[in-house]
């Protein structure tokens, strides 16, 4: 059953899937603005994890293997709790894709959301000198976006809901769909991580000076409202049928972080300050605690992640401002600093940090390149810089 391609329906599904691809590295540009050589670099980049991931679950435990068996027997209707194993239940039951083959549909979901992030990437850097712009190319090529955004399961759908998510938050007036497939995208997967990004929206729009008055408030008089309902949502996700006390949230969060905290990658939270759980969520595995090929490659990303991350707090001491918009920057603050502050009190193993964080971490890498360099040229902002 876990099989790339046993028959000619595999080989030809699997091809219709990959030139699927193809074709989006052309057609996106109507829309993403990406350079066809770039998208079509990021393709070839990502399809490369796709199929170097799919040969390493043969082999070794992964979440991808247990979505695509557990779709082989799904019967149920759609269920927010089950969401991914229902979508893949359609590929593997509805389109009789294989392993394989599902793992090319769920590539193209990732590559998406690569395209969406580096749309705003290269937008946020279209002005500054240009080892600033092969410096955000850099970032968009950071083994770790990749990886785990190829593979079956809930981290594809995800990140192409914070690609987009970016994407659209760069022009709010117009991409305003975009947001309610981010939001789709994240309420499949993980309804806690929608509610904040429906929050954060809505925060956003009351801040933000871009849009009228009236469509200001008719949106927010929508998104508040989602918003505590996708909450409910989030909290009945987690295990809380009724409306929790402050206790019980208390009594939730302590046993998340006694989850898997010897062995492996795991860390022991519990007796971490919040600022060490914030700092190890983050930033670590560095050299100094990575084992292994794949520590290292996560360590070095850690440090560029790091290193920025010192270089952007200098240069605001200095007085350096973003040249993001208000409703940008209030939206990727709010986001990045409720879902940070969220999942690095409530995850124990830096294994599964490394693939959540990739969440958040699109925003905060706006954030940051939004500082970096000052524009060589005078360019008009849709609203006021920060």
């Amino acid at each position: 059953m876990l099989t790339f391609a046993d028959n000619a329906w595999h080989v030809t599904s699997n091809a219709a899937v990959f030139f699927l691809g193809l074709w989006l590295v052309i057609a996106q540009y109507n829309i993403f603005r990406v350079p066809p050589r770039i998208a079509f670099l990021l393709y070839l980049w990502h399809t490369f994890f796709c199929l170097f991931y799919f040969n390493y679950s043969l082999n070794n435990p992964a979440d991808a293997t247990y979505y695509y068996l557990m779709s082989l027997h799904y019967e149920a209707e759609y269920d927010y709790k089950t969401g991914v194993v229902f979508f893949t239940s359609l590929l593997s039951q509805g389109l009789s894709l294989s392993y394989g083959g599902a793992f090319l549909v769920f590539n193209v979901i990732g590559f998406i959301g690569l395209l969406a992030f580096s749309s705003a990437m290269l937008h946020v850097t279209r002005d500054v000198p240009v080892r600033f712009r092969r410096l955000a190319i850099a970032i968009i090529l950071l083994p770790g976006l990749s990886f785990w955004s190829v593979a079956i399961g809930k981290d594809a759908l995800v990140f192409m809901g914070a690609g987009l998510a970016v994407w659209a938050a760069m022009d709010i007036r117009r991409r305003y769909l975009a947001v309610l497939i981010s939001v789709l995208m994240f309420l499949m997967a993980r309804p806690h991580m929608a509610a904040i990004l429906l929050s954060s929206f809505a925060f956003a729009l009351v801040f933000s000076s871009r849009i009228g008055f009236v469509k200001k408030w008719m949106l927010v008089s929508v998104l508040v409202p989602l918003s505590f309902l996708v909450i409910s949502l989030g909290l009945e996700f987690v295990g809380f049928h009724d409306t929790p006390e402050f206790g019980d949230v208390v009594e939730y969060v302590e046993s998340r972080q006694a989850v898997n905290v010897g062995g492996g990658t795991s860390v022991d939270i519990q007796g971490m300050s919040i600022p060490e759980r914030l700092f190890t969520y983050l930033f670590r595995p560095l050299f100094f605690d990575a084992s292994g090929v794949f520590g290292l490659v996560v360590s070095l990303e850690n440090l560029v992640i790091l290193s920025l991350a010192i270089v952007v707090i200098t240069l605001v001491i200095r007085g350096r401002r973003s040249r993001l918009d208000t409703f940008s920057w209030v939206f990727f603050v709010i986001f990045v600093s409720a879902s940070w502050f969220l999942l690095a009190n409530v995850t124990a193993n830096l294994g599964i940090a490394l693939r959540q964080q990739w969440m958040f971490l699109p925003m905060l890498l706006i954030l940051f390149m939004s500082y970096l360099g000052r524009p060589s040229r005078v360019r008009r902002f849709s609203g006021k810089p920060r």
